[in-house]
C-alpha cells in the first residue's frame, strides 16, 4: 500500500511577505497590488480572514471590510524562488516530490508511520527555515490527502485511517474537481454529500453530467486513479490581466496579449500540456464581459502560436468601448507526447533557442528580453498565473 501526504503551504503569498516582515504578523495583510489598483485579492492572511477576506475578492470590497488593511504587491518571483527552495527540500527530506502547484505537493511512502514522521519533521524544518507554516494531510488515496490538508488549517496535521469512509461523508464541494457550478448542479439533483452519488442511478448521472459521471462514481467509490488525479483536473490553462486605464488602444492589448501567451508558454512547458481550445475573454469598462472561442485543427503550447491566434480572435471583434480587461485560456489540455510525437523536440534549433532564451530570463529577469511588440508596455508584470480546473474555476 502507498501512503500519500499533502503539503500545502498556509496562506503562501501572504506568509512569505509576513516571514520578511515581521511587524505586520499581527495585522491583517494581503497580497494584490495597491488600494488604487483594480486588482484582487491574490493571497490573505489569516488575521485578513477575520475580517471575511479571502483570494479572488476585488481590493475596493476588502478595504471596505477591512480599512486598516495591510496590502502588498506581489512578488511572483520571490514566491517561485521560495517554492522551490521548500520543494527541494521536500525532495531531500522525503526522497520523492510531486509539485502540484505553486504552494502545494506530495510526497509518499509504502510505510503509515515513515510518512507521519517525515510529514511532522518537514513542517517543523519549513516553520523554522522559511518562517511560515504548513498543512500536511496523510491517507492511502491522493485525492483524499488532499483534503484531509484542509482539516485543521493552518499549521494542521491530520492522517485519515479509512479513506473510503472519510470521503464518503465529505461535502460534494469538498472534493478537487467538483467547483462551483458542478456542485450546484449536484445539490439540485439533492446530492449534497459524496455518498449520496451512489443514490442517483448511473443512467440519470450520465443524462447530466455525460462524461463527468463516470468520475463523480469514481469518487463515491474511491476507484479513481492516483494517476489521473494529478492531471486531470486541469481543464485549461490562462491569464488575465486589467488595465490600469480602460483601453481602446490595439497595440497595448495586443501587447499584454503577447506577454499573457509567453506565461502561458511556461507553465505549458513546466508540465508538458498543450491544447486545442483558445478562448479570448474581453472586459468592457461598464463590467459587460464576453468572450470568443476558437477550437484549433491542431493541439498548441508555444506563445507564438498561442499570440497568432488570439490576434486573430481580437481582430475579429469590434469594440464597442474602452477594455477594462483582456484574458487568454487554453482549453482541451492533454499531456504533450502521449497521443504522438513531441512537437518540442522535433526541431533542435527551436529547442536549444528556446532553452538559452530562459536561461536568461531566470539569470537576469523576465524583462531582461522581451518581444519588440511588447515593448508598447511598461508594467509588464502579469499578476500570478490562474489554473482552471475540470469544473471551469478559478484555483
Amino acid at each position: 500500500m502507498i501512503w500519500w501526504a499533502h503539503l500545502d503551504m498556509d496562506s503562501f503569498f501572504a506568509s512569505v511577505e509576513i516571514a520578511s516582515r515581521p511587524y505586520y504578523k499581527d495585522s491583517p495583510l494581503a497580497v494584490g497590488g495597491n488600494e488604487h489598483s483594480r486588482t484582487v485579492v491574490a493571497s490573505a492572511s489569516y488575521k485578513a480572514r477575520e475580517y471575511g477576506i479571502k483570494s479572488g475578492m476585488p481590493l475596493y470590497e476588502a478595504l471596505n471590510r477591512c480599512p486598516h488593511l495591510v496590502i502588498v504587491n506581489p512578488d511572483i518571483e520571490k514566491y517561485i524562488s521560495i517554492s522551490k527552495d521548500i520543494f527541494g527540500l521536500v525532495e531531500n527530506l522525503a526522497g520523492n516530490i510531486l509539485p502540484y502547484s505553486i504552494d502545494e505537493c506530495f510526497f509518499y511512502s509504502k510505510s503509515k508511520d515513515d510518512i507521519i514522521s517525515k510529514s511532522l519533521y518537514i513542517k517543523r524544518i519549513i516553520k523554522e527555515k522559511f518562517k511560515i507554516t504548513a498543512s500536511c494531510g496523510i491517507a492511502d488515496k491522493k485525492i483524499v490527502a488532499k483534503i484531509a490538508s484542509d482539516e485543521k488549517k493552518p499549521d494542521g496535521f491530520f492522517v485519515v485511517e479509512d479513506s473510503l469512509k472519510y470521503i464518503r461523508e465529505k461535502d460534494v464541494g469538498d472534493v478537487p474537481g467538483i467547483g462551483r457550478k458542478l456542485k450546484k448542479k449536484l445539490n439540485s439533483l439533492g446530492i449534497y454529500y459524496v455518498k449520496q452519488i451512489d443514490d442517483i442511478p448511473f443512467t440519470i448521472l450520465r443524462k447530466h453530467f455525460k462524461q463527468y459521471s463516470y468520475f463523480l462514481k469514481e469518487i463515491a467509490t474511491l476507484k479513481i486513479s492516483d494517476n489521473i488525479f494529478v492531471y486531470d483536473e486541469v481543464k485549461s490553462v490562462g491569464n488575465t490581466h486589467t488595465f490600469e486605464k480602460d483601453t481602446f488602444k490595439k497595440e497595448e492589448i495586443l501587447s499584454y496579449i503577447s506577454i499573457i501567451s509567453q506565461h502561458m508558454e511556461q507553465r505549458l512547458l513546466e508540465d508538458f500540456f498543450e491544447g486545442n481550445k483558445l478562448t479570448v475573454t474581453f472586459r468592457y469598462s461598464n463590467f459587460q464581459t464576453f468572450t470568443k472561442q476558437k477550437k484549433l485543427e491542431r493541439y498548441i503550447y508555444s506563445s507564438e502560436e498561442i499570440f497568432d491566434e488570439s490576434s486573430k480572435i481580437f481582430d475579429s471583434v469590434n469594440l464597442v468601448m474602452p477594455l477594462r480587461l483582456v484574458g487568454v485560456s487554453l482549453g482541451g489540455i492533454r499531456k504533450r507526447g502521449v497521443y504522438g510525437s513531441l512537437p518540442f523536440f522535433e526541431n533542435e534549433k527551436d529547442c536549444r533557442l528556446k532553452e538559452c532564451l530562459n536561461s536568461i530570463k531566470r539569470e537576469f529577469g523576465e524583462s531582461s528580453i522581451i518581444k519588440l511588440r511588447d515593448l508598447y508596455v511598461f508594467d509588464r508584470k502579469i499578476k500570478g498565473r490562474r489554473i482552471i480546473n475540470r469544473t471551469g474555476d478559478l484555483v
